[in-house]
């Protein structure tokens, strides 16, 4: 009689084990459905077929002054509006943005005869420079004490310099004491082109009489890096 009641008590035990363990696996498959995959998805995946991909981000804003030789449509339009090639830097040192534009329009005839256009450009520490335009009426500038070669792509000779400092004849030392820094004409179809610096700008702009000028070689890479704004610039070379 004891035997058969251990015996009796062991099969209780047993039949609620297997109940226990089968009540465990259906808790577990209620709260995993799915294939046994899903444990091996990363975190973050899609679990649905169905799900929908995210939008790809846009293109990032322009930064402020972003335009070639930092000028707007509007600017931009101005100086082609005189109908010629517009040349302009294509790199403009850090730190400088356009504060005066000045443009005179032609009389209609051809080429442009009294076409000119200067654009200014200033950074906060007073320093500044300008780019000109000439159809007509140049001369051969005052040669300076000294000169550095330029070679801008876009204008093929390879005599064009940069002028700077001190007037090298006496009597216009005389006249004009102070440093001076500008390019050669360089020579385009609809005119003529240079770089010019603090004292021409400042006789020009009284706002920007006591502007200085930029360092030689900075003056040298800037007309280096001239371009056209219009699409049919595409380099002048000698005629």
């Amino acid at each position: 009689m004891g035997q058969s009641r251990i015996l009796a008590v062991g099969g209780g035990i047993s039949a609620f084990l297997v109940a226990l363990v089968v009540a465990v696996s259906c808790e577990r498959q209620q709260a995993e459905p799915g294939s046994s995959d899903a444990d091996t998805q990363p975190l973050g995946s899609e679990s649905s077929e169905n799900a929908a991909a995210p939008a790809p981000p846009g293109p990032p804003p322009p930064p402020e002054r972003a335009f070639l030789a930092q000028l707007p449509p509007e600017q931009t339009s101005q100086l082609v509006g005189l109908g010629i090639d517009v040349v302009a830097p294509g790199a403009v040192p850090p730190g400088f943005s356009v504060v005066e534009i000045r443009t005179e329009q032609a009389n209609g005839q051809t080429p442009p005869v009294g076409s000119s256009y200067i654009i200014v450009y200033q950074d906060s520490t007073n320093r500044c420079f300008g780019v000109e335009f000439a159809a007509d009426g140049i001369g051969d500038p005052p040669v300076t004490e000294n000169r550095l070669p330029i070679q801008a792509p876009l204008f093929d000779d390879p005599n064009y310099g940069l002028n700077y400092g001190p007037f090298e004849d006496d009597n216009m030392k005389s006249q004009f004491p102070g440093s001076n820094l500008y390019s050669d004409w360089l020579l385009g179809p609809s005119g003529v082109y240079r770089l010019v610096g603090a004292a021409y700008v400042g006789s020009l702009f009284p706002s920007l009489a006591g502007c200085e000028d930029v360092a030689p070689q900075e003056a040298v890479s800037v007309v280096e890096s001239f371009t056209v704004l219009t699409p049919e610039g595409v380099g002048y070379g000698p005629p």
